[in-house]
């Protein structure tokens, strides 16, 4: 067998071997898709490139892969460095020096090959070419030994830091002799089947140990990640269990107050009931009595004083009437009994209820109904009719009259109580509107109001899905819309 032979075996040989672990990592980036495997396989496909030039015939490796070879030496740097400072976990914040002395590396591997390109395509100055392979030479010694240096300065400050030194000595080996064999390539002292045999056997044992060191950098990465996530889920668990004892507070405290919430309702409505009963109840026998006494007398000078009696204790009762109407719907969150109401029926209700009122003022009701029912809840309609009505009473002048009426358009039901009085100022019902408290206006013949009978008239009328509107002008009168 002779020499060129024998190259062409061990070249075959170790492009197989080496191909096989190009093949074997990049499978693994692609399942695993870490940048420290794919710099690997940068790495490995810049030796096999590098090596596969020795299949060629002499002649076209002279021409040829004498000059393509530069590039491919690149590649492989260009790889070994972007793996080394992945591996070592070198960066700007912790090594900014090295950080440097890398980049100057990486951006020479990638700008000598590029400028060799442009120079043999283009300009094909000799002086450059040489100078360019030699640069191309120093820039791979000094990437070999800035590894080193890593190594060493790195050894240890990460667990597998020392790993990556004690493997790194067959490449150093194979580098020291490549590049020695380079730079003395036109000497007789170079064996090129020697030293081509003698380098791919220490790049190959250099595969093999970065293949088991990159393994068990996994493994330890793994480890790490799932310890990290052990910590986590303790401290998680913990959290949990903190933020449980603390509703499981939150919920026992929340009862505690709901229980007292409950008794002290019972109490607000045990006093409601007591007001309602035991005050309003005996305000109205008064009134009737005060009533019986003006009936049975003749002194016109008596009459006037009880008829002033009389309309004070009705302004009281419908003062009581309005706050109990009102401090109810505040605090007792009042459910909705909605059903089908006569319009009719409540009307001659409400007037039955003002008749006596309506007579001393001489203010006629009168009604104008052109729907019939409404679905509404009765007692809060009789409170709304009651109110509205007992106001256009209040602000009527003596011989007016007052309008209860209901209509439906394609979209509505409207309820309407209008009188033709004093009128009133449309601002003060925006504020209203707005939740203000009203101002209380006295009526025409002195009467006293309280400002809740128009709250608790809105409050109602919006519980039940409804809206009130007013049209108002000064010694015009004043209109209430109920739009449900």
């Amino acid at each position: 067998m002779n020499g060129f032979d024998l190259q062409y075996l061990i070249t075959v040989v170790f492009i197989a071997i080496f191909g096989v672990f190009g093949i074997y990592h990049f499978v693994s980036y692609l399942i695993l898709r870490h940048k420290l495997l794919g710099y690997y396989c940068i790495l490995i496909i810049g030796i096999t490139l590098h090596w596969s030039w020795y299949l060629f015939p002499l002649d076209f490796i002279e021409e040829v892969a004498s000059k393509a070879s530069l590039i491919t030496a690149m590649i492989t740097t260009y790889g070994f460095v972007l793996f080394t400072i992945n591996y070592l976990n070198i960066n700007k914040s912790n090594h900014p020096r090295l950080t440097r002395c890398y980049t100057l590396i990486k951006y020479s591997a990638v700008l000598i090959p590029t400028l060799y390109i442009l120079n043999v395509l283009t300009f094909k100055i000799d002086w450059l070419t040489n100078s360019l392979v030699m640069l191309a030479a120093i820039t791979a010694a000094l990437s070999t030994f800035l590894n080193i240096f890593s190594g060493v300065h790195l050894f240890k400050e990460e667990k597998f830091n020392k790993y990556y030194l004690y493997s790194y000595t067959p490449l150093l080996l194979a580098a020291i002799i490549y590049i020695s064999a380079w730079f003395l390539k036109n000497s007789n002292l170079v064996v090129p089947q020697l030293v081509l045999l003698t380098t791919s056997i220490l790049i190959t044992l250099q595969l093999i140990l970065y293949s088991i060191l990159m393994g068990f950098k996994f493994k330890a990465i793994e480890d790490e990640n799932m310890r990290t996530q052990i910590e986590t889920n303790k401290i998680l668990t913990l959290e949990v269990d903190k933020q449980t004892k603390n509703l499981q507070t939150a919920k026992g405290e929340l009862e505690i107050k709901n229980q007292e919430l409950e008794t002290i309702n019972g109490i607000k409505n045990k006093l409601f009931s007591l007001l309602t009963h035991d005050v309003r109840g005996p305000l109205n026998n008064i009134t009737e009595l005060v009533q019986i006494i003006e009936d049975q007398l003749n002194t016109s000078e008596l009459q006037g004083i009880t008829k002033k009696l009389k309309n004070k204790i009705n302004d009281r009762v419908s003062m009581v009437n309005a706050l109990l109407e009102w401090s109810y719907n505040q605090l007792e969150g009042i459910q909705l009994n909605k059903t089908s109401c006569d319009i009719k029926e409540m009307f001659d209700s409400i007037a039955q209820e003002f008749e006596q009122i309506a007579e001393d003022k001489e203010v006629t009701l009168v009604f104008e109904i052109s729907h019939p029912n409404l679905v509404i809840d009765e007692n809060m309609f009789k409170v709304i009719l009651r109110n509205l009505t007992s106001n256009a009473i209040k602000f009527s002048k003596k011989g007016d009259k007052v309008i209860l009426s209901s209509r439906k358009d394609s979209d509505h039901i409207e309820i309407g109580v209008q009188d033709f009085g004093v009128g009133m100022n449309t601002a003060w019902y925006e504020n209203l509107k707005s939740g203000s408290m009203p101002k209380t206006k006295v009526g025409t013949n002195g009467e006293q109001g309280t400002g809740f009978g128009l709250l608790i008239t809105k409050d109602f009328v919006e519980l039940n899905g409804g809206e009130m509107i007013c049209k108002s002008e000064l010694n015009q009168g004043t209109q209430f819309m109920l739009r449900f």
